[in-house]
């Protein structure tokens, strides 16, 4: 723990950390509990959140829309994209497609997003 009252957490390996990254959401007592990747200076004052990674589900997406270019087009009309679960990369999960998003707490998050598939029909995610 950090004398600012941040938790730093390391890991053996990347491939570890993002498993974890993976698994979330994660609470503590009920409250959610934000994971990012420390950047190589960061600033142990601020207080400002601004900016937080969240976890986006696309259900029944069709899966010739679950490749990264895709999925990172339809992330990117939430907020950033950062990267997409183990499943939803391995494709060996078909009833919704996972992606970490960060989005921007100071505007409006849009509650769906809407996509039109080549055959004409609109798909609301």
């Amino acid at each position: 723990m950090h004398d600012s009252g941040w938790l730093i957490f390391t890991f053996p390996s990347k491939t570890e950390m993002l498993d974890i990254l993976d698994g979330g959401p994660y609470y503590v007592f009920g409250w959610p509990l934000i994971l990012k990747v420390m950047p190589d200076f960061f600033d142990f004052q601020a207080i400002d959140m601004i900016k937080m990674p969240t976890w986006v589900r696309f259900p029944n997406l069709p899966s010739i829309y679950r490749t990264p270019i895709y999925l990172l087009k339809l992330a990117s009309m939430i907020g950033k994209p950062i990267h997409c679960d183990a499943p939803t990369t391995n494709m060996t999960r078909f009833l919704y497609a996972k992606v970490l998003i960060e989005v921007d707490l100071l505007l409006d998050l849009p509650t769906f997003v809407n996509m039109v598939l080549p055959n004409g029909i609109s798909l609301s995610q």
